[in-house]
């Protein structure tokens, strides 16, 4: 009993601290590069490397028992009203864009018999080098979008991503890279 009263109040310390922090980088800092600093430091489960910046009003879930990681790599630019649920781990690399109101999950449920939203399921969701994710997609739990690949606004991604395609209208698409002479 004592044991999960203590988990319990360390999840309650640790919500509230995070309330604190979100709250400070969104409505405090006003350079989206100081933003990704600032959690960067003071956030335990985010490891942010130099040149991210994140925009206002990213809303970050990292489940009831706050034990998910996110790592964002290098110069990587993550828009304004993103959702990004880290509750199990997020990984962006580096070069990444991620457009306005993009979801990106981490976590689902099973169907549960008497409670149909059941136990939680958390996957690994991974965005590769010089990806750029356009605005409103919606990316499921335990995807891969491969390196040079884009994703065309408004999409949702249900499988994975290979490398140097652009996702658009549910179908897939060569990158055709043509020289700026010709």
């Amino acid at each position: 009993m004592k044991q999960k009263l203590k988990k319990y109040l360390f999840r309650i310390i640790k919500s509230f601290y995070l309330y604190i922090i979100y709250s400070i980088g969104n409505y405090i800092l006003s350079i989206s590069l100081l933003r990704g600093k600032f959690y960067n430091i003071l956030h335990p489960d985010f490891t942010l490397k130099n040149g991210v910046k994140l925009r206002k009003n990213i809303s970050f879930y990292g489940g009831g028992e706050l034990t998910g990681k996110l790592y964002i790599d290098e110069n990587t630019f993550i828009n304004e009203e993103c959702f990004i649920d880290y509750s199990s781990k997020v990984i962006l690399g580096k070069n990444v864009a991620i457009g306005m109101r993009t979801l990106i999950l981490s976590s689902s449920h099973k169907i549960g018999n008497k409670v149909r939203c059941g136990l939680t399921l958390k996957k690994t969701t991974i965005i590769e080098d010089n990806c750029w994710i356009g605005a409103g997609v919606i990316i499921y739990p335990g995807i891969t979008i491969y390196s040079g690949s884009i994703v065309s606004a408004g999409e949702i991604v249900r499988k994975d991503v290979p490398k140097n395609k652009i996702l658009k209208n549910g179908k897939l698409i060569d990158i055709i890279v043509k020289d700026i002479n010709d």
